[in-house]
């Protein structure tokens, strides 16, 4: 897997700045932001249709249970 870190982004869009025309950074900018926008919400939505399937909530409060009964089980064995 590529792992781009901050330095690299910064050197990219350094090159990118002195590479591209002045009047046209602008728009490139304005795409960047959107492309983000739309992948972002691409991955919320993902990540809320995981959640609904696994039932993200429901798993979560029988681990909290669990953990609750065995703290329980621990003060009645003291």
């Amino acid at each position: 897997m590529i792992q781009i870190g901050i330095p690299e982004l910064l050197i990219i869009f350094l090159v990118f700045f002195v590479a591209a025309k002045p009047e046209k950074i602008s728009k490139y900018l304005r795409d960047l932001m959107k492309s983000f926008i739309k992948i972002r919400s691409t991955f919320d939505n993902a990540k809320e249709d995981l959640e609904r399937e696994f039932n993200y909530q429901e798993l979560k409060q029988e681990v909290f249970n669990e953990k609750k009964m065995k703290e329980f089980d621990k003060e009645d064995e003291q």
